[in-house]
C-alpha cells in the first residue's frame, strides 16, 4: 500500500505461489497444498506497535488425477469459494495470482498504520488429508467425532508419519509501508 493512502482496506496479491519445484512435484503426485494467509493491521506507536485486527483465509489446491485437473478452493470464515478445475498447474496458479481485496480498515483517523501479510504454504499435512477425505465424501463440515471406524486412528497415525517425512512447508512475510488514516 502506498504511503498516506486512504483507509479503504487492502489488496493482497501473491505471485507464483506454487512455483517451488518440490511443491509442484508433490501436487502432480496427488498431494494437496494448503496456503494459509493472514493479513494484520498494525497501529504504529512510539515504543511498541499494536495489532488492531487481522483477517485469515485459506486456499486448498489438489490434483484430481481422474479428471486430469487442478481443483482450487478458497475458504474465508464460513464462506467457501470454488474456483473449479484447471487443465494445468499454470492455469490454476494464474487464478491464484489475481489480487484479493481485504476489507481490513483502520478504525482511528490521524494515526499511522501498516499492514503485515503472512503466508504459510504446506503440502501433505494431516489436516489437509482429512479435509481432502471429507471433500471426496462430499462433506464441507468436519466429520462428527466419535463416529469413525476403529481403523481410522491407525490411518491418521500413518498419515501423520507420512506428512512429517514427505511434507513441504514454506513461510513468507511482507510488510507494507506506513500510512496515515
Amino acid at each position: 500500500m502506498p504511503p498516506n493512502s486512504p483507509p479503504v482496506g487492502a489488496v493482497v496479491a501473491a505471485q507464483r505461489l506454487l512455483g517451488d519445484a518440490k511443491i509442484r512435484e508433490m501436487l502432480v503426485n496427488g498431494f494437496p497444498a494448503a496456503m494459509r494467509f493472514r493479513l494484520e493491521l498494525w497501529r504504529a506507536g512510539g515504543l511498541f506497535d499494536d495489532l488492531e485486527r487481522a483477517q485469515y483465509w485459506e486456499v486448498l489446491v489438489r490434483y484430481d488425477a481422474y479428471h486430469k485437473q487442478y481443483l482450487v478452493v478458497r475458504r474465508q470464515q464460513n464462506n467457501i469459494e470454488d474456483f473449479g478445475g484447471f487443465p494445468s498447474l499454470e492455469a490454476a496458479e494464474t487464478a491464484l495470482d489475481l489480487p484479493l481485496p481485504v476489507p481490513l480498515k483502520p478504525s482511528r483517523g490521524g494515526t499511522r498504520y501498516y499492514y503485515n501479510a503472512v503466508l504459510d504454504i504446506e503440502t501433505l499435512s494431516v489436516s489437509d488429508l482429512d479435509e481432502l477425505q471429507r471433500w471426496y465424501n462430499g462433506e464441507l463440515q468436519p466429520a462428527v467425532r466419535g463416529k469413525r471406524a476403529p481403523l481410522s486412528a491407525l490411518s491418521r497415525g500413518f498419515r501423520t508419519l507420512l506428512s512429517r517425512v514427505l511434507g513441504e512447508k514454506r513461510h513468507y512475510e511482507a510488510r507494507s509501508g506506513t500510512f496515515r488514516a
